[in-house]
């Protein structure tokens, strides 16, 4: 029975939970009979993990130390004591399934990708596949994360870069060595088809309704320097898209995608507009891409909040902090629907304006373009499933 370790998921980021929800359909359809393993995190509690069956596996990495190989070359007396208590090591992972969304690039810095780097060198050794599923990739400007990126997706078995930008970007690193098991693939989440219910109630005057959601990564220092600057001016666009939205006579809720930050953004938003506003929060995955589904028209600043919204053919509007974003939008030939937040009030009420004259002429064209990746992505999944049947 193949024991796969799925990388870069977890429970707190909503996008990351779909796309384990994702995969794991994909391996009870196919492989029937499957063990999985997960890494613990402060994002992947046990619990949680428990409930799936997973096995723990026993890494630790802090700054340049890491112990993950290590713990593989622990006698095996010693490692069949730790598999009583659920607990395997890198020696007990058949294959690695990497989901990590967006993790290897400039934005993220060297410590994260060196890591990745000795872990699949030492499964391209020892005959192991690694494989990296649909995520957005790069770019790779400094020495030294090329460096650690050409080791990566050299020796990697399958990569999947989602978009063109990120396609481009590894197949740059990879220009004298190879790239046949570089493939462009779109987000795989699509492939989750959630059962619709209507959970949103209308008043007589409110025909249509808006979903806002935030992302606190919008305002992080973490991902753009003096990002946080910003923070009012973010604060500000949400605010003023949904007063224009409630003078439109739509209604407008607020949806948590991840975790106590975008709660906070959420509730200032709610104090700002006028009326009870509803901020939904506690769904699973899966009832966030169904709740979204319900929406006439979405703002979101969530990548994946974005995909569930385009696949299921419900017009949207984005912010962007990364070129996943931009690609994403392209992709679904509606690049002009990712706004700036810095624009001024005239100038998002004028793209509001053209965006709602459209929704559905966009409705059409998005649920058009989502058959495509549908078959995209399971063109994809068939070659992943070669590689593990192999």
């Amino acid at each position: 029975m193949l024991n796969i370790e799925i990388k870069g998921v977890q429970f707190s980021n909503k996008g990351a939970e779909l796309m384990l929800v994702a995969i794991l359909e994909q391996l009870d359809k196919e492989l029937g009979e499957y063990q999985i393993t997960l890494s613990p995190g402060p994002h992947l509690p046990y619990q949680q993990r428990a409930r799936l069956g997973a096995w723990q596996k026993l890494s630790f990495r802090r700054g340049k130390i890491d112990l993950t190989g290590f713990f593989a070359k622990l006698p095996t007396r010693l490692l069949n004591f730790f598999k009583r208590y659920g607990l395997v090591t890198e020696k007990d992972v058949d294959v690695i399934l990497d989901a990590s969304g967006f993790a290897y690039g400039e934005q993220w810095g060297v410590k994260s990708l060196a890591h990745t780097a000795k872990e699949v060198a030492r499964f391209h050794q020892q005959g192991k596949k690694y494989i990296f599923l649909p995520q957005a990739l790069g770019p790779f400007y400094r020495a030294n994360i090329r460096d650690y990126g050409q080791t990566v997706f050299s020796k990697a078995s399958l990569v999947f870069p989602r978009d063109d930008s990120s396609y481009q970007a590894v197949t740059e690193l990879l220009v004298n060595q190879g790239i046949a098991h570089v493939i462009q693939s779109p987000d795989f989440t699509c492939l989750v088809e959630p059962e619709l219910h209507c959970s949103i109630e209308k008043s007589e005057n409110q025909a249509q309704t808006l979903c806002i959601i935030p992302n606190n990564k919008m305002v992080s220092k973490f991902h753009h320097e003096n990002a946080s600057v910003d923070e009012q001016s973010y604060l500000d666009f949400l605010v003023n898209a949904g007063k224009h939205y409630q003078g439109l006579g739509w209604q407008v809720v607020l949806l948590n995608h991840e975790g106590h930050e975008d709660q906070a953004i959420c509730q200032k938003i709610a104090e700002q507009l006028s009326g009870d506003i509803t901020i939904k929060q506690g769904l699973s995955a899966v009832g966030i891409k169904a709740y979204i589904g319900e929406m006439d028209a979405v703002l979101s600043s969530r990548f994946h909040g974005c995909v569930s919204a385009l696949i299921q053919g419900v017009p949207c509007l984005a912010t962007s902090w990364s070129h996943k974003y931009q690609m994403l939008f392209q992709e679904y030939g509606v690049s002009d629907n990712v706004l700036d937040f810095k624009m001024t009030k005239n100038d998002m009420v004028d793209q509001c304006t053209v965006f709602n004259d459209s929704l559905t002429a966009q409705k059409t064209q998005c649920l058009t373009h989502a058959q495509l990746v549908k078959e995209q992505t399971r063109n994809m999944w068939k070659q992943v499933f070669t590689i593990l049947k192999a």
